[in-house]
């Protein structure tokens, strides 16, 4: 796996956020925000302009636990509306790495990318990012791509 430093630039996205997720429940909240947003997306006759994000922030300690920001870059900004907001995603420099393979085995990406902080004396900002970039209703597990994505102190 090739971990790089790089200098994450902000996106203007719009996104819904979900308080202290349990992890066992995250697949299912991400599937159902994704739907909606996508749905809001189409209704304003708008397109993505990007791979839609989760944004992890305020980890319990055993990362069970998130608040999460799922979220869809677009090229111009959307009304808001209920629970959808505008927001940007975070710039600086950064730790990436690709994972390729099912969702639920992005865990090995984290622990090497977690070893490659403390390797090279580097701080996480505690916000962490997994960028899909490939379809999973038409990709097979074995080929999915996530960019994960630590911003850095």
């Amino acid at each position: 796996m090739n971990i790089e430093k790089i200098e994450k630039t902000s996106e203007l996205a719009i996104a819904v956020k979900y308080m202290a997720v349990d992890f066992s429940k995250m697949a299912d909240m991400m599937g159902q925000g994704y739907q909606k947003l996508w749905d809001y997306v189409l209704e304003c006759g708008k397109q993505v302009a990007g791979a839609p994000y989760c944004k992890y922030t305020n980890g319990s300690d055993d990362f069970m636990v998130f608040d999460i920001e799922l979220g869809w870059p677009l090229s111009e900004p959307l009304p808001e509306q209920g629970d959808f907001f505008m927001t940007k995603t975070d710039e600086g420099k950064a730790i990436a790495a690709i994972h390729k393979g099912a969702y639920k085995d992005v865990e090995g990406t984290y622990i090497a990318m977690m070893k490659y902080l403390a390797e090279n004396n580097l701080e996480s900002t505690g916000v962490y990012y997994d960028y899909y970039l490939n379809d999973p209703s038409c990709t097979p597990e074995d080929e999915l791509l996530t960019k994960v994505i630590f911003p850095i102190k």
